[in-house]
């Protein structure tokens, strides 16, 4: 028989007999605390399933975040095409509304329209006036030109330099003015120049 006469017999008991840890246990703690330790052990065993299904959730994520950005990185590319297709487009097509409307341009500038020069006839001048060296970046621009118009006062023969472009700006200005200059010097007649454009941006005005 187990004889207790101090705190230090009762807790020896104790660690000696676990049926009265048991016992007091249920004296002193109610019956949530009493459960708390297997809730504890369920909760994390649920935290662990949690987490490993979370961890299969984020790398499905990223699976799918790379293919949405390569889509987006296509789609990004195929925008890019387009608008620089939309670009090239509308530049042909204003310069062919231009060389069409080349008779009213003449006439919009008070003169008769006479002829459209020919781009072999833009080489050649470019190349005499290149006297037999390389065509300077200027010269080659130039027998580039989109639309060059003979045309008359009625008495002299006139030349205008057209820049077409769908939205005007200064570097149109810049090539029609340049073209204009060159006319000049290359057949010693008059040169005007101009721009065709949907409209035009305020860096074109001159």
């Amino acid at each position: 028989m187990t004889t207790i006469n101090s705190q230090e017999d009762f807790l020896r008991a104790l660690s000696e007999n676990p049926e009265w840890r048991a016992a007091v246990r249920a004296r002193i703690l109610d019956e949530d605390l009493q459960q708390l330790p297997a809730k504890f052990d369920a909760f994390v065993e649920q935290m662990a399933a949690f987490v490993a299904e979370q961890k299969e959730t984020n790398a499905e994520l990223k699976e799918i975040n790379k293919r949405i950005t390569a889509r987006l990185d296509s789609l990004d590319n195929n925008v890019s095409r387009l608008i620089d297709d939309s670009g090239w487009l509308k530049g042909y097509v204003t310069r062919q509304a231009a060389i069409r409307d080349a008779p009213v341009i003449a006439i919009d500038m008070g003169l008769d329209y006479v002829r459209t020069v020919t781009t072999e006839e833009l080489y050649r001048m470019a190349l005499n006036a290149a006297k037999g060296e390389p065509l300077s970046n200027n010269l080659r621009s130039f027998r580039r030109a989109d639309l060059i118009i003979e045309a008359t006062d009625g008495e002299t023969t006139q030349y205008i330099a057209v820049e077409a472009s769908f939205i005007g700006g200064a570097h149109d200005a810049f090539r029609a003015s340049r073209n204009a200059s060159f006319l000049t010097d290359f057949t010693g007649q008059p040169a005007r120049a101009a721009i065709a454009s949907v409209r035009n941006h305020d860096s074109a005005q001159w």
